[in-house]
């Protein structure tokens, strides 16, 4: 929209409570009203310039005219010339100050009739000081002043044409009319020369205000893009800002543990080892303490996940309490926590942290509506060793936890040489079980299943074994709690399922019918229901009956996830696997687990069995199993049974299948081939009465 039509939007009338006229804003953008007022305001300052710049030039007519113009007539001119440049020289002061007050409309109009009555003033020049013919040359004076303001004010009022025009035409056209007036041929030559002058003056404001609304739009745009440029400056600032306090907390997330807040594994591992160069160049003492939690496990089963959160959370806090400034304290995961002290003079003040901690810990933790009371088990390690690293203070103070739970939870034990030479030696078994994992040392070993009635076999109890090249045969006991802490149980996992699964291929065709290989099944296993689908899987594409297994799972797997036990113990039933819960009795709910879940048998454990025949409450056990294993058509299974009279009292409390040293260990799958397809020791030591394993008198 040209600046014209935005002047003569202006000049309608209504204004809003601002002093802007309404019709302005149905007829113009924003901007454009925006440039209009600046232009105006432009265009006020100009005119300033020209009014502080009238008094001399008033004067300088006076003083070139005062000797051949009327004097009175001079006279009056220049004091009503000199008023009006004073009156816009205050306007310009009440528009600086004061323009909030009125709209754009108002202030127009004010320099609208200044300018009109300044043009006016300097078209009366002629009519009020024309020398007489007998001075052309001041009466071309005269015109010369005329045009020459007219030049001037040209470009003071070029921002907006009613500026303008209210000042040249009434200048111009009184100015052409009183030369005319004097009638001389001279004199209408110079009224002439006026309007020409007008007329010249109309084409240069053409130009003139060109340039004006032009630049002024430019200053806009450059206004408007400096605006611009400090909105996004500032909008970049804000996502700096906002980008530093994500990374921030961020990289807080990434090196603290989500639950307590201290310090992860990686955090305080980096700490260690930078506390650890320094002191190696300082010769400073550097400890770490290795605090786990007693018997939390027990607590996280029994009252559940969210009660152990919020015991880890309250035992943060409490140890928290207990360091010194610049101490560091961190969660390694689970219930175990690590503590790295500086700036010691002895060993003393590492065991005097630790003791404090016991100490904080007498008091009851109230966690939810609970008071618990727990003890914590605490290793401690120094750097002795100039080559020590983070990680080998942090194993060194583990070992020294282990030590301490040991002998028997809630103390304090600090790593010795002893204790690194165990080290040594654990590192160098968990090295011998990962190359026996890959290279076909641990094998699998079946234990026999005996029916008590009739001596044969109707199953067998996989066992690993490690064949060891230096030391022989080695039990299960002797490394699966290893390949548990090493983070290898789900490799020997593997191997045995694999063993089990070339065992149904070897034995398929030669078995009785419900004859089952037994597996053990750890908790992380039952956890995880793609395992067990991957090794049906395996079995399909075998082409091997799953129905040739039974899984055994102990009552502590089952409890930590009741729902995902159920879940997994459901899928091996429907593909024909039976279920088993071993070590039955044991544990503190076993009678109130059976109903819950889907099972096929119950293995009676072996520490009922070993005091059956010289205890009433053992034996009391036993009867009520296999009273509650009928009730609910479960087939139970006692295990470690070594003597015949053993053997004879689960015969008459009703218990059907043993396995045990009274008829064999475990023997490699060759062995257990030839006891099934011919006759097993215990068979032949049956045939002669003097010794039959199944009787202790030798009678059946």
């Amino acid at each position: 929209m040209g600046v014209d039509v935005v002047v003569r939007a202006l000049s309608r009338r209504g204004t809003d409570p601002d002093g802007t006229p309404s019709r302005l804003r149905r007829l113009i953008d924003p901007e454009e009203a925006e440039l209009v007022e600046d232009l105006l305001d432009q265009a006020n300052r100009l005119n300033m310039r020209s009014s502080i710049g009238s008094p001399p030039t008033i004067l300088l007519v006076v003083a070139t005219l005062w000797s051949h113009a009327p004097r009175q007539g001079l006279l009056i001119w220049a004091a009503c010339t000199l008023a009006t440049a004073t009156v816009h020289i205050v306007l310009h002061h009440l528009h600086r100050h004061r323009s909030d007050r009125h709209g754009v409309r108002f202030w127009r109009r004010w320099y609208t009739a200044t300018l009109l009555v300044t043009g006016t003033l300097w078209g009366s020049l002629p009519v009020l000081t024309m020398p007489s013919d007998e001075h052309r040359e001041f009466q071309a004076l005269v015109v010369v002043h005329l045009i020459s303001f007219m030049a001037a004010n040209t470009i003071f009022t070029s921002p907006l044409r009613r500026l303008f025009l209210a000042f040249q035409l009434p200048l111009a056209t009184l100015g052409a009319v009183g030369l005319a007036a004097h009638g001389t041929t001279f004199t209408s030559m110079l009224a002439a020369f006026v309007l020409f002058a007008l007329v010249f003056s109309l084409v240069l404001y053409d130009q003139s205000n060109r340039a004006a609304v032009d630049a002024m739009r430019l200053t806009h745009r450059n206004s408007n893009l400096v605006d611009e440029l400090r909105a996004e400056r500032e909008r970049i600032h804000e996502a700096n800002v906002e980008l530093r306090g994500m990374n921030e907390r961020l990289a807080h997330q990434a090196a603290h543990d989500a639950l307590t807040d201290l310090a992860n594994r990686p955090l305080f591992q980096t700490r260690l080892q930078e506390s650890l160069d320094a002191a190696r160049r300082r010769r400073g003492l550097v400890a770490v303490l290795f605090i786990d939690v007693d018997r939390f496990k027990l607590i996280n089963d029994s009252l559940g996940h969210h009660v152990g959160d919020e015991l880890l959370i309250a035992v943060a806090a409490r140890l928290r309490g207990c360091l010194r400034p610049g101490d560091l304290l961190g969660r390694q995961g689970g219930d175990e926590f690590t503590v790295l002290l500086t700036g010691l003079s002895g060993v003393d003040d590492a065991i005097q942290v630790a003791q404090s901690i016991r100490a904080s810990l007498r008091a009851p933790l109230q966690v939810g509506s609970r008071e618990l009371i727990v003890t914590v088990s605490i290793g401690c390690a120094t750097n002795g060793h100039p080559h020590d690293r983070a990680d080998d203070l942090l194993r060194h103070a583990d070992s020294a936890m282990y030590r301490a739970k040991a002998l028997g939870r809630n103390c304090i034990e600090v790593f010795d040489e002893s204790m690194r030479e165990a080290l040594v030696r654990r590192v160098d078994d968990e090295t011998e079980l990962r190359r026996a994992l890959t290279g076909g040392e641990i094998v699998a070993w079946y234990q026999p299943e005996v029916d008590l009635a009739t001596g044969r076999i109707v199953g067998a109890e996989s066992l690993a074994r490690w064949i060891h090249p230096r030391l022989g045969v080695r039990n299960a006991g002797e490394f699966v709690p290893l390949a548990e802490d090493a983070g290898m149980l789900h490799d020997l996992s593997v191997v045995m399922h694999r063993q089990a699964s070339m065992a149904v291929a070897a034995l398929r065709e030669t078995v009785p019918s419900g004859f089952r290989i037994r597996v053990n099944i750890s908790g992380t296993q039952i956890m995880d229901l793609g395992r067990l689908n991957g090794w049906l899987t395996q079995l399909e594409l075998r082409g091997l009956p799953p129905t040739m297994l039974s899984l055994e799972v102990t009552e502590t797997a089952l409890i930590q996830d009741i729902a995902a036990a159920r879940a997994w113990l459901t899928t091996a039933r429907s593909v024909g696997m039976h279920v088993s819960l071993d070590d039955f009795g044991t544990g503190y709910s076993s009678l109130a687990l059976v109903p819950q879940l889907p099972l096929d048998g119950l293995k009676i454990d072996l520490g009922f069995v070993r005091e059956l025949t010289t205890s009433r409450a053992a034996r009391a056990v036993v009867a009520a199993t296999v009273e509650l294993a009928a009730g609910l058509d479960l087939v139970v299974v006692a295990e470690g049974v070594e003597t015949a009279e053993q053997a004879a009292a689960l015969r008459k409390i009703g218990v059907h299948r043993a396995q045990g040293f009274l008829f064999a260990p475990a023997v490699p799958l060759t062995t257990l081939t030839g006891w099934l397809t011919g006759s097993p020791p215990w068979a032949e030591a049956r045939a002669t009465p003097a010794l039959d394993l199944l009787s202790p008198m030798g009678t059946p």
